[in-house]
């Protein structure tokens, strides 16, 4: 069985989808390639030659194939689609799976340049063809709430024949999370009978619990060189520093603990504005590390002893979740499956409650319990290798048809 992904960017050792799931899934011994553009994930980042190049290159790459951590990649030139919210196009797309000739292509995304040009190939080819969707609530809506604006696209996308086709198309559509399915049916207008709600997963092979001597010096080289000491609480942070993600939130909740005495220290690795940047570092007891690859996070998180996420769903909070660390998550996510035994949800916004839950974990036994519970979960629901077996099971059902 020959296996296409299709990805409008991509950029090597990060630690999204469209780089984890062909590794797993070649690892089952499938023919896997993944098809994408020239662009570089983050691409459009106004931001992006400070803080993403020095690990990622330029904004662009060349075209090309390569064999890649067990599949094979294909970079086709980019091109500018019409409509800007629908990621970098593909040149050429069409004809270059006539030459792969596919049995499967799975498309990360529903409304996409590339997801209809590969429905077009997938209709004229008898080819099996699967979607998916990453699209959460609380990044989709504001407060969780619809607004006239999206009841105006989603009437409007009812008679949208480019999206009627992707999803006549599409034999299945796999939304990541159960708001994402609502999201799937009522906005994408994805049939209902056509869906099925898989998560997204880790790759377990990267992102394990601190284990060794040698991680364990590795532990203790990063606290040392943030200043921090054996016996403080390290609660890591994530991700870009933007309103939309309020890291903010979890500074201030550090600042008001570390003005009673007690031992907890924030530290936060990603990107952000210099006004977001400077705010957190003024808040007593926080720590800013640049942006890393995934690939990277590991040590930062054997580093660290909770894991806080004070708004929206990230990926990121598996691989934490992965290495051992308990969470702390907004109340507002809909994935409340990722705390259940091994962590907390506070009141979104409010760094005051954040600051009482962050309390809950102040003993070492309680954190032990949850991490224990948590690496447990991942084994057993949201490792990569797991989900590309059910992925793969369902492929061959429909291709026996």
């Amino acid at each position: 069985m020959k296996v296409v992904f299709i990805s409008p960017w991509y950029s090597e050792g990060m630690g999204y989808s469209e780089n984890m799931f062909p590794k797993a899934l070649a690892r089952l011994g499938i023919d896997v390639h993944l098809v994408t553009s020239t662009a570089q994930i983050y691409y459009y980042s106004p931001d992006y030659d400070k803080v993403y190049k020095p690990y990622l290159g330029p904004k662009f790459v060349d075209s090309g194939t390569k064999k890649i951590n067990g599949y094979t990649l294909h970079r086709l030139p980019y091109y500018e689609p019409a409509n800007i919210y629908r990621g970098p196009g593909i040149k050429g797309l069409y004809e270059y799976l006539r030459e792969l000739k596919p049995d499967v292509i799975q498309t990360f995304e529903i409304m996409l340049d590339s997801t209809f040009g590969a429905a077009k190939y997938a209709g004229d080819n008898s080819c099996l063809f699967f979607t998916e969707c990453h699209t959460h609530a609380s990044v989709f809506r504001k407060n969780n709430k619809k607004t006239w604006k999206e009841y105006l696209k989603s009437s409007l996308n009812t008679f949208n024949r480019e999206l009627k086709f992707i999803n006549n198309m599409s034999i299945r559509c796999y939304p990541i999370a159960e708001d994402v399915a609502e999201i799937s049916i009522s906005y994408f207008k994805v049939p209902k009978r056509k869906i099925k709600i898989q998560s997204l997963g880790v790759d377990t092979y990267t992102f394990f619990p601190n284990k060794t001597e040698e991680q364990q010096a590795s532990r203790n080289k990063i606290r040392g060189n943030f200043g921090f000491d054996a016996n403080d609480i390290v609660c890591i942070y994530t991700g870009r520093f933007t309103k939309d993600k309020n890291p903010h939130c979890l500074a201030k909740a550090i600042h008001e603990l570390n003005q009673k005495g007690l031992p907890f220290k924030g530290l936060f690795i990603g990107n952000g504005t210099e006004e977001d940047i400077q705010f957190i570092q003024s808040q007593k007891g926080c720590k800013i590390g640049p942006f890393v690859p995934a690939k990277n996070l590991p040590s930062f998180y054997w580093a660290a002893d909770i894991g806080v996420w004070p708004r929206e769903e990230s990926t990121s909070q598996l691989d934490a979740m992965a290495c051992g660390l308990p969470l702390i998550l907004s109340d507002q996510i809909k994935v409340v499956e990722r705390i259940k035994g091994n962590g907390f949800l506070y009141q979104e916004g409010d760094h005051l409650d954040l600051a009482s839950v962050l309390q809950k974990m102040i003993d070492p036994d309680i954190r032990e319990q949850m991490s224990l519970k948590g690496i447990v979960k991942i084994n057993e629901k949201f490792s990569w290798e797991i989900i590309a077996k059910e992925r793969l099971n369902d492929y061959r059902s429909f291709g026996k048809k």
